[in-house]
């Protein structure tokens, strides 16, 4: 086997294996311009990305197959199109790409103008690829001024001036090529393909104007306030939801049962989301309506005060109109009175009791509903649990007030209520 066979072969072996690590989308850098390379080399083994760095690219640059198409097209069009005539120029075409591509790729990831020309320069001379500087900027990339793309062309042609190889031709003058290329790159990593890019550049040789380029920013909406404040007797309440970019629709949903979503559950561009915070009868809460788009959401807290907790007492009104824990059952229509002392409420309140106490082998009950603030249940002397003394028993009693979309429930026994008891005596 030749020597040459025998480097031929190593170097298929060394593409192969790099192409098997999916994290790595090109296996070297540009060949450097000291081993003068033939036309092509600098393109590298892989045409999908360009080399230089380890891992995935922050900025998606195109493959140097396509930019270097994109430079042999630019020459067509100086030469067939503007009539230029050829110049002299130490930098060939291939290594004026290639390398205004690495420029370039140093600069959207974080390097300044000196950092990024250093590191190119190292390269051409044969060192290794430097690291990249920083992290690549989120959606629309901007790119770096065209005067510092400039003095970098101008230092590669220094640098390749001082390898004493010989000079080459091209009707594309220096700063036409490095400005054209930065100019076919910015629209190529903000979403363009290549046949868009080439036709959006000539449009600007042409006088046309420099074009959008093909991004389309993520869709967002922004709500016209975070927080919103609510009084203890709650109320109706909107808040705006403003499309700032891109397409797409929002859906807003209630995070808490106190807050309900009445219009503007959902829509597209500017809605208006109106709901309802219920009456509040406890301490100071949060509720929270979530406005979701696209694969993001945003947050509406509404702090509404505290409010003034619901309290019951009873009354015996045979025994007199004071308050009392123990109600007693004396004649055949003993009334035993329940009333809310403590609470406010709306006009569309409704309150339900339950009354329960151990009667017999089994319980007795009452249960009422009613707009009122009071509620008056009757139990007949006598019967088996009728004692001359009494008998007394636990009495249980439970007030569920809903108030809209509020609903608060006391009991005797529990949370400041105290325990209450009805007594049975013989007739």
């Amino acid at each position: 086997m030749t020597r040459s066979l025998a480097l031929f072969l190593c170097s298929v072996t060394l593409i192969a294996g790099c192409s098997r690590n999916p994290e790595r989308t090109a296996a070297t850098a540009p060949t450097p311009v000291a081993s003068a390379p033939e036309p092509g080399s600098l393109l590298g083994p892989s045409s999908v990305a360009p080399g230089g760095i380890s891992g995935k690219y922050d900025i998606s640059l195109p493959g140097r197959d396509q930019s270097y198409d994109f430079r042999n097209q630019l020459e067509t069009k100086y030469l067939t199109g503007l009539l230029r005539s050829a110049s002299p120029t130490f930098v060939d075409r291939e290594g004026e790409v290639v390398w205004t591509q690495e420029y370039i790729r140093y600069r959207l990831n974080g390097c300044d103008h000196a950092t990024a020309t250093q590191r190119v320069l190292s390269q051409v001379a044969g060192q290794a690829a430097g690291a990249v500087c920083g992290t690549a900027a989120d959606g629309l990339i901007a790119f770096p001024p065209r005067s510092d793309a400039f003095d970098f062309r101008r230092q590669l042609e220094s640098t390749y001036q001082g390898f004493a190889r010989g000079a080459s031709s091209s009707a594309v003058d220096a700063e036409g090529g490095v400005i054209w290329t930065q100019e076919y790159l910015r629209y190529r990593v903000n979403s363009c393909d290549h046949t868009t890019a080439v036709s959006k550049v000539f449009s600007q040789i042409d006088g046309g104007g420099v074009a959008a380029t093909c991004y389309v920013p993520p869709c967002i909406y922004q709500l016209s306030t975070s927080t919103q404040a609510s009084t203890a007797a709650g109320g109706t309440f909107t808040v705006t939801a403003t499309r700032t970019s891109g397409d797409c629709n929002y859906t807003a949903e209630s995070l808490d049962n106190f807050v309900t979503i009445s219009s503007g559950a959902s829509g597209t561009d500017t809605g208006t989301i109106t709901y309802s915070v219920g009456r509040n009868f406890g301490g100071a809460r949060t509720g929270r309506i979530r406005v979701r788009w696209a694969s993001t959401s945003a947050i509406l807290e509404i702090n509404q005060e505290a409010g003034t907790s619901v309290a019951f007492t009873m009354t015996d009104p045979a025994a007199g109109s004071g308050t009392t824990t123990t109600c007693s059952i004396r004649t055949t229509t003993t009334l035993c009175r329940l009333d809310i002392s403590s609470g406010v409420f709306s006009s569309s309140a409704v309150f339900n009791w339950h009354v329960e106490f151990p009667y017999g082998n089994g319980k007795g009950s009452h249960d009422f509903t009613s707009s009122g603030l009071s509620f008056t249940f009757t139990n007949s002397c006598g019967g088996s649990d009728g004692t001359a003394s009494g008998n007394t028993k636990t009495l249980s009693v439970t007030l569920t007030v809903t108030d809209g979309t509020s609903i608060t429930t006391v009991q005797s026994s529990s949370g400041g209520q105290p325990e209450l008891f009805i007594r049975f005596f013989t007739c």
